[in-house]
């Protein structure tokens, strides 16, 4: 049956080319009244870009298609229309209270296409009041899916459970690659590039990862740095995004809670690799970032000194993470060792503060570049940096989508869930989300994770 969807504003601006996202068979309607609030919106600045694409979008099709009754046809298929109410409004929809002029025209929009013969109309909206509101007169309405900034529960994660015969797990582990038509049910699953795959039988498990059309093995993560270990599934998976090469896996966004080992995992993994201190010389220094917020809110300014001198108190992780590296190659240091052996490799230049402010202009070739804390970036900034990436540089996106300190940002709103949605399935972006319940930090820290 064909289906009529009227959108609401939080539903255009949800993803790239909204209105071809309901099927090729269906019609979208958009309210006059939507439209215009559209080209004032002043939300997010990511948002305010999808609102001016989808004006110049609407601008390229033809205005009297688009306002007749079967609307104007879109590329895959679909009928787009913008539908105006100028008549009044139903008493029952006039009477409402707790609604907003707008809220009621939308309303009578859908009511007008129950009456002018449309069998299904669906409205999508965001908010459960308007949901209910439109089921309790009458209408059809539908929870949104936002590409842009899901709900937590709806964020990638870079990992799945797929199911398939033992004779096809065996065939993996012995030519090391199937085709995905070898799964069960395989035509039910959205596919995308780089996807870490849990490879279940009845009696066995496997893990992979999809690429091009088929599930491979993992192939990069069989010689970990020294001392280091995968301690779980997850951390296998990391691995694997970390020691892929830069020109095949040249970006890596990693989320997990405190304590699972995403940044100690990635400092080992470049220095294990560094020019002039491994053996194996694959770059030539490595970066490290943290935004400067702090818990009460305080940022650069406040602190006295050079740049060092500034964001140097906000890099403890990654000292933390350094001193844990040296004290698993030397069992016998003492702290003031470790931290020793930490600062001489800011001394010697092998790793640099890179202050997220001052990179406009670089070109970063051949490095790691460790961005820790990315949840407290702002999603505008987040381009800035990936497009400083030059030649045989990994750049590692590191944060916790939990974990908020900028109050201009929250668990949707923030940059490391942008840079994941917008890049999940990119062939150079490999991803992984590292389980909450296997952090390596002490009990206390794992129960203040589930309950605080």
């Amino acid at each position: 049956m064909e289906k009529t969807f009227v959108l609401r504003t939080e539903a255009i601006l949800a993803s790239e080319n909204p209105t071809l996202r309901f099927g090729g068979d269906n019609t979208i309607v958009i309210p006059m009244a939507i439209l215009q609030n559209l080209y004032r919106y002043q939300g997010f600045p990511e948002k305010q870009k999808l609102a001016a694409k989808f004006v110049d979008y609407i601008d390229t099709l033809p205005i009297n298609e688009l306002l007749s009754k079967r609307g104007t046809q879109q590329r895959n298929g679909s009928y787009l229309r913008i539908v105006d109410n100028n008549c009044e409004l139903d008493e029952t929809i006039e009477n409402m209270v707790d609604f907003s002029r707008l809220d009621k025209r939308v309303f009578q929009v859908c009511l007008d296409l129950k009456k002018e013969g449309c069998k299904k109309v669906i409205l999508i909206s965001k908010n459960p009041s308007i949901r209910m509101k439109a089921c309790s007169i009458g209408i059809e309405a539908q929870m949104f899916k936002d590409e842009i900034f899901p709900s937590p529960s709806q964020q990638y994660k870079g990992l799945t459970e797929i199911f398939v015969s033992q004779t096809v797990l065996s065939k993996l582990l012995h030519e090391r690659e199937i085709s995905i038509r070898e799964v069960y049910q395989h035509g039910n699953y959205e596919w995308f590039e780089n996807e870490f795959l849990i490879i279940k039988t009845e009696c066995s498990s496997g893990l992979g990862r999809y690429t091009n059309g088929k599930i491979v093995q993992l192939q990069h993560n069989e010689r970990l740095p020294q001392g280091c270990r995968a301690l779980n599934i997850e951390q296998k998976m990391l691995w694997e995004c970390l020691l892929a090469p830069p020109e095949i896996a040249p970006l890596v966004v990693v989320k997990g809670a405190a304590g699972t080992g995403k940044t100690y995992c990635s400092i080992a993994m470049a220095l294990d690799k560094l020019k002039g201190y491994s053996e194996e010389e694959l770059y030539d220094q490595i970066l490290v970032a943290t935004p400067t917020v702090t818990v009460s809110g305080e940022n650069i300014g406040y602190l006295p000194g050079d740049i060092e001198d500034k964001v140097g108190p906000y890099l403890g992780g990654i000292m933390d993470n350094l001193k844990a590296f040296f004290r698993e190659r030397n069992k016998d240091y003492d702290n003031l060792q470790l931290r020793q052996c930490a600062e001489e490799l800011f001394e010697r230049g092998f790793i640099e503060i890179q202050p997220i402010g001052f990179l406009r202009g670089r070109t970063i070739p051949k490095t790691v570049f460790i961005i820790d804390e990315t949840q407290n970036i702002r999603p505008s900034d987040i381009q800035d940096i990936v497009t400083r990436a030059a030649k045989g540089s990994k750049f590692i996106f590191l944060g916790d989508p939990d974990q908020i300190n900028n109050p201009e940002l929250n668990t949707r709103y923030n940059g490391l869930v942008y840079l994941s949605e917008k890049m999940k399935g990119n062939a150079l972006c490999w991803q992984i989300t590292l389980n909450s319940e296997k952090s390596i930090r002490s009990n206390l820290a794992q129960e203040a994770l589930k309950i605080l």
